[in-house]
């Protein structure tokens, strides 16, 4: 038992040299933790009265931790297109407390917004499916992969105008086994909600399959100085 002991201490002194911890934000070295103090002190968190906003058409409420400013998007970059996949353990914290705040209660399963297969190809990784999933663990659930991403679609971020994105991202989801979200009260899960037009036709998927309900939740949205309007 000892020598196991020495042997994970040993391994883990051999990882902090070769990975040294790094803030989740900026990427910087930091002593303790997984966030730096230049970071922590400046996060734009959402106030509690702006945390929650309606989105698409339909007006699905959406749960949002942060503004997509600052280091919240240089992190979130970094995440997606840096291969940091490490990062949404630490993301996941503010996504899961915003979310039981202000949606606890309306939801009894989780999902995510799938990216299509040739993006998950590019990045290794989805980065929507690995926030539900940490997310997912810190209330003892599981996130349940039932939406499917049936089309490629362009870059939503390459589109600036709402209804471009609307129509760039209409049908692209579909829930191949129906009996899966029949009936049942969804928590779906994005790394961030812009316009809200991708979640918003995620979520419709989920209602078109069945589902009794769907409430949505992402890390960051929206930017400070446009606080208080609609992410519809």
């Amino acid at each position: 038992m000892k020598g196991g002991g020495v042997n994970r201490k040993l391994a883990s002194a051999v990882a902090d040299l070769l990975f040294p911890p790094r803030c989740a934000f900026c990427g910087s070295l930091v002593e303790r933790g997984d966030v730096c103090p230049d970071c922590e002190g400046i996060l734009p968190f959402r106030r509690e009265e702006d945390s929650l906003q309606l989105i698409g058409e339909t007006g699905f409420r959406c749960a949002l931790a942060l503004y997509y400013d600052g280091p919240v998007r240089e992190g979130i970059r970094a995440l997606k297109f840096g291969g940091k996949s490490w990062r949404a353990r630490v993301f996941a914290r503010y996504l899961a407390q915003t979310a039981a705040e202000r949606l606890g209660g309306e939801f009894d399963a989780v999902t995510f917004v799938p990216v299509s297969l040739r993006r998950n190809f590019e990045r290794g990784f989805d980065q929507a499916r690995l926030l539900a999933e940490e997310t997912s663990r810190l209330w003892g659930l599981r996130a349940e992969p039932v939406l499917k991403k049936i089309r490629h679609t362009r870059a939503q971020s390459s589109l600036n105008d709402p209804s471009d994105r609307m129509r760039n991202i209409r049908n692209a989801y579909a829930v191949p086994r129906p009996d899966r979200v029949r009936g049942r009260r969804f928590l779906l899960i994005d790394d961030v909600c812009t316009t809200g037009s991708t979640m918003s036709a995620a979520a419709d998927a989920l209602l078109a399959a069945g589902a009794s309900s769907v409430v949505c939740a992402a890390l960051a949205g929206g930017h400070q100085k446009e606080s208080g309007k609609s992410l519809g």
